[in-house]
């Protein structure tokens, strides 16, 4: 069999996918204001936020013989304990918040458990990237390089910021979308406003 198409790999292919769905339905929940789309948003963030749980455990088992290093990681360190209940915690909060419809804490919950999910892949594999030869002593660039690459990502930043902040501006100031929608409204025959009036809510 290759090595990536092993019960291992394929679960955390699915597990990544399930975190990715997880985390665009939670924050899709305070992307609209429509409250039909935005209950959608809330069933489809609980669904994949039961189904990164499920996952979670079917990878940790799947580790015993996929991957010994992380499953042994993930148990028999000190930190990972305490890691796995922090973890547990958030995603139950964010759960209990999506039912309510607190979407602001579960905006706030849901990805300091995904980050908890990396940080702790990371330490149980600690020092490798991909094992057995591959760590992060090996794999890093030689000095000079890293010190070139980081000049060129601080020269980089003083475009990139400035266009990142106006990204933001244009696609989710609320002034913006308030402009945009008022105009639709004013603007289109009368035939058309239902047309207009939805194509508004899409922007938002």
């Amino acid at each position: 069999m290759l090595p990536w198409l092993t019960p291992f790999c394929i679960s955390v292919g699915i597990f990544a996918l399930a975190l990715f769905a997880y985390l665009a339905a939670v924050y899709a929940t305070l992307e609209t204001e429509d409250p039909e789309l935005q209950n959608d948003f809330r069933i489809r963030a609980i669904a994949a936020g039961v189904a990164v749980g499920l996952m979670a455990a079917v990878v940790l088992l799947l580790s015993i013989n996929g991957a010994p290093r992380i499953w042994r990681g993930l148990t028999g360190r000190p930190w990972t304990w305490p890691l796995i209940w922090a973890t547990s915690a958030l995603g139950i909060i964010a759960l209990h918040s999506l039912w309510t419809r607190r979407y602001q804490l579960a905006r706030f919950c849901a990805p300091g458990e995904v980050t908890l999910i990396l940080w702790g892949w990371a330490f149980a594999q600690f020092p490798y990237l991909v094992e057995p030869s591959l760590s992060i002593y090996n794999a890093s660039a030689p000095p000079i390089t890293l010190r070139l690459m980081a000049l060129a990502l601080a020269a980089g930043s003083v475009l990139l910021l400035p266009s990142y902040w106006y990204l933001l501006a244009v696609f989710k100031g609320q002034g913006r979308r308030r402009f945009a929608y008022s105009y639709q409204q004013t603007k289109v025959p009368n035939g058309l406003a239902r047309a207009a009036q939805e194509q508004a809510r899409a922007l938002q």
